[in-house]
């Protein structure tokens, strides 16, 4: 049993300390999701914040503790999708903070940057499931339940959001090569 799964296990049970401790533990997680979808850290954060309410009052739903992280992310996501439908298309790409995924090192800071840009400019569901794929580190079956669709689904989506962030990608960098005189 990981930790997660005792975790949530003694936060159903009414373990106040161990739902603070489970949310720590899904925070970056959270916050890359939410990023994804809404692009603005203040939006993510009001997501989030209903997020992490729904889970502490909805704990007892929960069936599988072991399945906390994609509950919690499932819950996530039908925010995210509820703050845009209340926002109805105000956002754009320049609320988007600079280096907000952004490594320690200037080399990773600049690959971090070229890859964050290059996933704004894909549609949202090819951000979302590169997101949970990839930064999430969820499996392709998770990821199947999360958004209610099938596995080969999920495998289909994710190739085709390969191929889409690839192209951008290179496009990109072909147009900073021009830019830079390389």
């Amino acid at each position: 049993m990981d930790n997660i799964e005792k975790l949530a296990r003694r936060a159903r049970n009414g373990e106040k300390d161990a739902f603070v401790e489970l949310i720590e533990q899904c925070k970056l997680s959270m916050s890359r999701t939410a990023l994804a979808i809404l692009h603005s850290e203040e939006d993510a954060a009001d997501a989030i914040s209903e997020t992490v309410l729904t889970a502490f009052w909805k704990l007892c739903d929960l069936r599988q503790p072991k399945y906390f992280k994609t509950w919690l992310t499932r819950i996530l996501i039908y925010n995210c999708y509820h703050l845009l439908r209340q926002r109805q298309g105000s956002l754009s790409l320049d609320d988007v903070p600079e280096g907000t995924w952004a490594a320690d090192r200037e080399k990773e800071y600049d690959n971090v940057i070229d890859i964050q840009s290059s996933l704004q400019e894909l549609g949202e569901n090819d951000r979302l499931i590169l997101t949970l794929f990839y930064l999430e580190d969820l499996p392709i079956r998770e990821i199947a339940k999360l958004l209610h669709i099938r596995e080969d689904a999920v495998k289909t989506r994710l190739s085709r959001s390969r191929k889409r962030f690839r192209e951008v990608y290179q496009e990109r960098e072909g147009h900073c090569y021009e830019a830079c005189g390389k």
